[in-house]
Order: structure tokens, then C-alpha cells, then sequence
């Protein structure tokens, strides 16, 4: 094996995930020779498959045969046949953060760490340092819209990092600066309890370079509380309270998104305040992973007028708040929201474009989540004028107890008094949509498993009932 003049084959065990399919187009892209396999087919392997990458769905031990490197997914269980082959034939197997960090050493490297919002940070970060021209390289954990990937392999110094807390690897990412959107009761499964989840982000913070610094949103009171503990001097705070030293300000909500003047504190200097900054999209979270974007990049020197810029052009990220279509006066969202807050924090944002009724749609995600959470998961929905639940996405997991969306439609009326049903596929849920939605309706649809497709199908009938 000779990987450092590019010979040699590398192969990823579970290519189709959206972390293990940016390594592979990052790899891909610098000259090696990429292959993999996955269970099924999807967006993120068709993708690949178009720029060259060989993929086989399924996994099988013939697939490794040759190769010289295997890389292998969180999701990938130990006793999988290509890593048992591998073993055997002494092929070297490394970790998707493992083979992540490795590519991350070659870069001065910028990464975002939270519960919440890390894709859309990551997005707008990305979107500034393009307009200032310079050209990073981007792994990021959804599809940027303004490249349609999401991935890039740029030319500069610099790589901008979405990180992935579920199995506790952040903390060994070599972080030249790093950021943190939120810190919640998400990975519980793996974290046990929520001290240990905060003892891991101690240690990113500290993991952080000297010569860089850690920007921490001063909103979320679990990660100010944990920033203010570090004997660190490099840490900088974003937020819309006192505790920011990038504060957002005189903020206006329009149709179209909202307006904001950002004002930045300098110690034993006058304040410097940045007026009418306009973001195109809606809801306090947005305004929040902005503000970390414009903290992280100006104090890396970027100028406020291409921060501005970026800000005004941004496209979005596929999944966060994606309006589907517009369809005879019925607007069609398409979120990635599955834990509480995210819930809460997409409806709110809703909430702002006025719409006569919001109609959720939502695919529960994951039984250890909801019963971990569920005390404010059947709280989430207040600003849902109506909701509809279909079956928990197991994610692998067996059912627990009275977790299921009978029990979910139950605990929701009782909190919000609104209407809520559950139904047992989606096809009952077109149905009944088709009969309940108006003119002036919004409709979103929710969750992290498989509701995205079947969301985006329905709405293609619906635009073309004769086809």
C-alpha cells in the first residue's frame, strides 16, 4: 500500500451516509482510487456514482478483495462481513473520524460542534469565505444548495469541518478554531448521562489550538455555562443577549427573512456596531447560526461588507426549512427537525410567514430519543395548528414500551388542545391530506428517517395529477 503517492485502493463500508460520502468525493477528488458498498441506494450513492465512484449495494466479503485500505461508518457493526474479511486478510481498517481527522491534518481546519444547527453553520461559513475568494475545502453534514453537494475540495489553507458528537470522536478532530452551536440532551444513548455529553465538549473546547480560538453561543445557557469554566482566553461569544461579544440587535422580521445590526464589544475600546445585515431565512436558531458564521469569519479577518454579501445570497441547506413548492396558495416545507428543540425552534420560525394554519407532518425518529425526551417532545407542537404522526423511524432500534404514535397523538392533544391523528403509512397520509389542505395552508414535514422521499413524491403527484 503506497497512499502517499495516491496507489492503492480505498474502500468505505457504508459510502452511502452523508458524513462517509463526503470523505469518499474528498478523497475521489484528491487523486485516490474510491470505491464502497451500502445497504441500499439513495441520493447520496447516486451522487457518487456520477462523478466515477464504483458502489456496490449490499455488503458482501468479495467486496474487498484487493483493496488496500477499508474505512468504515459509525453505523457499521463489528461482526460486518467486509470488516471481518478485512481482518483477515490484513487489510488496515480505520474509522470514518479517523480517516476525517487524517484528511483534516492536510488543512488549517475550522469546525462546528453542537446539537442543533451545525449543518446550516457550517452552510453559511462556507458561503462567506467563497464570496472573500477563499476557496476552502468543505465536509459538511447536509447538501449546500448554491453546489449541490456536500463536499468540496478547494485550493486554499483552509477546511471547514461539520463535526459528529454521536460517538463521542469530536473531541480528537485537530481544530484550528472551533464552534458551538447548542449543547442538548442529544446521544444520550451513547453519552449515558447529560455530564458526561458536557465533559466531551470540555474537551473540544480545550482541543482547540492556542493560536486559534472557540467561538460559543452565549444563548444557549448549557454552553456559556460550560465556556465560562475554561481557563481559556481565546473564547469569544455570539448571541442576542448581554453576554455577546457579537450581539444581534434591532432585529425585523420581513416576509422574505429577517434584518439585524450586529454590534461587536472591543475591550478599552468603543463598540463598533454593523447595521441592516439581511439573512433569507426565518426563525431565531437561523438568526443564531449566522451570528456564529459572521463571529467565526470576521474575527478571521474577513471583511463585513463580504459577510454581508454572503448573508444576502445565502441559498439554504437541503432539509432546513426547504420550501418544496408552492402549490394553488398551499406551501410545502421539507425540515430535518426530529429532536424537541429543533421542533419547537422550525414551528416558531413557521409561525413568522403567517400563513392561515400550519400542518405538520412527522416521521418520530429513533424510540431511545423519544423516550428520552419526550416530556418536552409532546410539548413541541403548540405552534402546529394541526398534527399528523406516522410510525416511529426505529433507525435499527427495537419498540420500547408505549413509545409509538398512538401514544405520541395522545400526550400532543393534551399539551396543545390542537388536533393531532396518526396514521400507519404514507399513503393514508396523502389521502388524507388530499381531502384536509387549503388555500392559505402551510404544511411542513419532519423528521430524520425516510419522509424527505415520500414528502417530495407526493408533492410531485400533486403538481401532476395526469401524469
Amino acid at each position: 500500500m503506497d497512499l502517499l503517492n495516491k496507489k492503492g485502493k480505498i474502500f468505505l463500508t457504508g459510502i452511502g451516509g452523508i458524513g462517509m460520502s463526503g470523505i469518499a468525493e474528498i478523497l475521489h477528488n484528491l487523486g485516490y482510487e474510491v470505491s464502497g458498498s451500502d445497504i441500499k441506494d439513495g441520493s447520496n450513492v447516486r451522487r457518487l456514482k456520477k462523478i466515477g465512484i464504483k458502489i456496490k449495494i449490499g455488503h458482501n466479503e468479495n467486496n474487498v478483495i484487493g483493496i488496500s485500505l477499508l474505512v468504515y461508518s459509525s453505523a457499521i457493526k463489528p461482526n460486518n462481513k467486509e470488516l471481518k474479511k478485512a481482518r483477515s486478510l490484513g487489510i488496515p481498517l480505520v474509522s470514518r473520524s479517523e480517516m476525517l481527522a487524517e484528511l483534516m491534518r492536510m488543512k488549517k481546519t475550522i469546525t462546528v460542534a453542537g446539537s442543533h444547527g451545525k449543518t446550516s453553520t457550517i452552510s453559511i461559513i462556507s458561503e462567506i469565505f467563497f464570496t472573500s475568494k477563499l476557496d476552502p475545502t468543505v465536509i459538511n453534514g447536509g447538501i449546500i444548495n448554491s453546489f449541490g453537494s456536500n463536499t468540496r475540495l478547494g485550493s486554499s489553507e483552509w477546511m471547514i469541518v461539520e463535526t459528529d458528537e454521536s460517538d463521542g470522536s469530536f473531541v480528537n478532530l485537530p481544530s484550528f478554531c472551533g464552534l458551538i452551536t447548542s449543547i442538548d440532551d442529544e446521544h444520550i444513548d451513547y453519552y449515558k448521562n447529560i455530564k458526561n455529553l458536557e465533559k466531551a465538549f470540555e474537551e473540544y473546547i480545550n482541543n482547540t489550538s492556542i493560536f486559534g480560538f472557540s467561538a460559543i453561543c452565549s444563548d444557549d445557557k448549557t454552553a456559556f455555562k460550560l465556556a465560562k469554566k475554561q481557563n481559556r482566553a481565546n473564547i469569544v461569544f455570539y448571541g442576542t443577549n448581554k453576554s455577546a461579544n457579537y450581539r444581534a440587535k434591532n432585529i425585523r422580521i420581513k416576509n422574505n427573512g429577517q434584518f439585524f445590526d450586529v454590534e461587536i464589544k472591543h475591550l478599552n475600546k468603543k463598540n463598533k456596531i454593523y447595521r441592516n445585515i439581511f439573512f433569507p431565512m426565518h426563525g431565531k436558531h437561523n438568526l443564531n447560526n449566522a451570528l456564529g458564521a459572521i463571529t467565526l469569519s470576521h474575527k478571521l479577518g474577513i471583511d463585513f461588507q463580504s459577510i454581508k454579501k454572503a448573508l444576502e445570497n445565502f441559498q439554504g441547506v437541503k432539509r432546513r426549512l426547504t420550501l418544496i413548492s408552492e402549490y394553488k396558495g398551499i406551501c410545502f416545507y421539507d425540515d430535518y427537525a426530529h429532536h424537541p428543540s429543533e421542533i419547537r425552534a422550525t414551528l416558531q420560525a413557521l409561525k413568522e410567514l403567517r400563513m392561515k394554519r400550519i400542518i405538520t407532518v412527522i416521521q418520530p425518529h429513533r424510540y431511545s430519543r423519544i423516550k428520552h425526551t419526550f416530556h418536552n417532545y409532546k410539548k413541541s407542537f403548540v405552534n402546529s395548528d394541526l398534527t399528523v404522526v406516522l410510525p416511529v423511524y426505529a433507525a435499527g432500534e427495537k419498540p420500547i414500551n408505549k413509545y409509538n404514535s398512538k401514544f405520541i397523538v395522545k400526550s400532543i392533544k393534551e399539551q396543545s388542545k390542537n388536533l393531532a391523528y396518526k396514521f400507519d403509512d404514507f399513503l393514508s397520509v396523502e389521502s388524507f391530506l388530499l381531502k384536509e389542505i387549503k388555500r392559505g395552508d402551510l404544511v411542513v414535514f419532519m423528521g430524520a428517517g425516510s419522509i424527505s422521499g415520500w414528502a417530495n413524491n407526493f408533492i410531485s403527484k400533486l403538481s401532476k395529477p395526469n401524469e
